[in-house]
């Protein structure tokens, strides 16, 4: 009850403290991100102010697995199969491919990184490269949604824009499920085979698409039901996904997509599921972002080194994946050499991805990955609004839209 109470008490302060303060910053200077809820969880938590001990963030761990898989099942409503393949091909080459370099060139060099220069062995290095690249990949699609509804412009290249956001997303939670479940942490009962590298992530499908069923099951024959109704079928299929998930050190947030995914490709109720997911975004990304700043602890001295470091090669990836996507997989109508500096905001996936890991290897890496991801989701929040402008100011100075151009929203699946 305690913990319960404290939990309540600190999103209450960081609700109000945000409102009073940051919207400010939102309605002045266009700033959309989410960075000031970790150093509100960060005052409140055991390192500084103590409101919300370390016993009690450890005591709400599992809670937490729970709003990683909100965020996992949000995400995986966008890719409803008809309205995806409606979407010109064109659009997703160019948003696969700058998903697909960044991750690559992230991830090649943050092993380096580990491997040789901090001194990881080939194993774990290779665990934190993949982590550490998924985080780097993630592009914030409320961010980038927010910077093409201040447009006011008729660009092309704008729909192509918010949909690499979603599939940035996506490569980063398939790839760092999959990290999970090839090198699984944990043991089995005595006696008991343990499961190889491909059946782990059959495994961790398998409970997206059994939690699915269970949805239908809860939500009864009628495909349309009140609100209360839905709410508790739906929040009954998370809690069995991400449960499931946290108890074999797997992925809630890889688990809950595919759950996401078959809910909005079966019954008819996905349109009022996506509905009420979107509405309880905020505060769930709010419980995250506050419970991340109060769980972080710094690292050993000798290698605070590798957070900046990541920030640059997120940078240098980032880039590399927009160019290479806009000016080379492009058709020559839609090249956009800058694509990147639309996409530098990283989100609320970035923090949960950390967090997840943090559940899976406690420790020294755990403590190195969480602190690496705050500070370039701190950093890049700072400068991707500015970044983002002036790449839509850029747009209008390049082209005019021409007649018949398709709405802004015309690429991305339905909600």
């Amino acid at each position: 009850m305690q913990t319960t109470l404290a939990a309540v008490a600190v999103l209450t302060v960081g609700y109000i403290l945000a409102y009073v303060l940051f919207d400010r910053l939102r309605d002045r200077f266009g700033y959309v991100g989410g960075a000031e809820y970790v150093v509100i969880g960060f005052l409140l938590g055991p390192r500084v102010t103590g409101l919300l001990g370390a016993g009690q963030v450890q005591d709400l761990t599992p809670i937490v697995s729970l709003v990683l898989g909100w965020l996992g099942m949000l995400l995986g409503t966008y890719f409803r199969l008809p309205t995806m393949a409606l979407v010109e091909g064109d659009h997703l080459r160019i948003a696969f491919g700058e998903a697909l370099v960044t991750f690559a060139a992230a991830g090649g060099g943050l092993f380096g990184m580990l491997h040789y220069v901090a001194g990881f062995s080939g194993i774990d290095a290779a665990v934190m490269a993949v982590t550490l690249a998924a985080v780097a990949t993630l592009s914030s699609p409320r961010a980038v949604d927010a910077v093409v509804d201040r447009a006011r412009t008729g660009a092309r290249i704008l729909p192509i824009l918010q949909l690499t956001a979603r599939i940035d997303a996506l490569v980063a939670v398939v790839a760092f499920g999959l990290v999970l479940a090839i090198f699984h942490q944990g043991d089995v009962s005595p006696g008991v085979r343990p499961p190889t590298a491909t059946e782990w992530a059959v495994i961790n499908v398998a409970v997206g698409v059994a939690s699915g069923v269970l949805f239908h099951l809860f939500l009864g024959p009628r495909g349309h039901l009140d609100e209360g109704r839905l709410f508790v079928a739906l929040a009954g299929a998370i809690v069995v996904a991400s449960g499931a998930s946290y108890y074999l050190n797997l992925s809630p947030i890889f688990t809950n997509l595919v759950l996401g995914f078959i809910l909005a490709n079966s019954g008819s109720a996905h349109r009022d599921v996506t509905r009420l997911l979107l509405l309880t975004e905020r505060p769930v990304y709010l419980a995250l972002l506050i419970f991340a700043g109060a769980a972080w602890s710094p690292v050993s001295a000798d290698l605070l080194f590798i957070a900046p470091v990541f920030v640059v090669i997120r940078l240098a990836a980032r880039f590399l994946g927009g160019r290479v996507a806009g000016l080379y997989v492009a058709p020559p109508e839609l090249r956009t050499p800058d694509l990147a500096r639309g996409l530098l905001a990283q989100g609320g996936i970035g923090v949960a991805i950390a967090l997840n890991y943090t559940q899976v290897h406690p420790g020294v890496q755990s403590r190195l990955i969480l602190t690496a991801t705050l500070l370039s989701i701190l950093l890049f929040e700072i400068v991707a609004s500015r970044e983002a402008t002036l790449f839509i100011a850029g747009l209008r100075e390049r082209s005019t839209p021409p007649d018949g151009v398709a709405e802004v929203d015309a690429a991305l699946p339905a909600r």
